[in-house]
């Protein structure tokens, strides 16, 4: 049996891309705001951003009068500026939430219905998006990616199945990641600890 073919289309083909809320200035942090944030701290690579009540999430005043556009569950959001150029997909969060202009706010368009957000996350993050992003900011003191540029970036869909497959060879990388992490955490406090024997004897006991 032949191999399906593979689609390749431009980002801007497949799905909207915002800009985040225009916060002006420093975010107007309010614990009763009318509306929840989120930042670059809030994104770990590899995973889905889930807090459905707001638990990690800063509370803010929304200044502006013009409805928000608000993160929903399947949504993607793209981090802009810096080094780091990384995409997480929106699984669920409060019905009020939005996120800073230092991303963008992607949603797969209706008629996308070949195209699972959790692969073009993975897409995105993969080496050749990365390479593609930092060949965009080359030169640049303060390092963005635009909202064309984004919009340009080719996206190959494959067949279904094998987006699915590799969402799953993704997560469980990340939870090995995650794992091999708190072990190595753990054998750290294991040192530490045997070394703060060692080296300040509880002299009470004796020798």
């Amino acid at each position: 049996m032949s191999e399906q073919p593979k689609q390749k289309r431009p980002l801007r083909s497949l799905a909207t891309i915002q800009p985040g809320y225009p916060f002006r200035g420093k975010l107007p942090i309010d614990s009763n705001g009318d509306a929840y944030v989120v930042q670059f701290r809030h994104i770990v690579l590899g995973e889905r951003l889930s807090d459905k009540d707001g638990k990690a999430l800063d509370r803010v005043k929304l200044p502006g009068r013009k409805p928000p556009n608000y993160l929903c569950p399947r949504d993607l959001i793209f981090m802009t500026k810096g080094t780091r150029n990384h995409a997480a997909v929106i699984a669920d969060v409060p019905s009020n939430t939005v996120c800073t202009p230092n991303f963008y706010h992607i949603r797969l368009k209706p008629e996308v219905a070949r195209l699972l957000p959790e692969f073009l996350a993975w897409q995105l993050n993969h080496v050749d998006a990365q390479r593609y992003f930092a060949s965009c900011s080359q030169g640049s003191a303060a390092p963005s990616i635009t909202k064309s540029q984004l919009g340009d970036l080719p996206i190959v869909i494959p067949p279904i199945e094998q987006q699915k497959l590799m969402v799953k060879l993704s997560d469980a990388a990340t939870s090995e990641q995650k794992l091999l992490s708190q072990l190595m955490e753990n054998r750290r406090r294991m040192l530490d600890a045997v070394g703060h024997h060692i080296l300040h004897p509880d002299h009470s006991i004796g020798n």
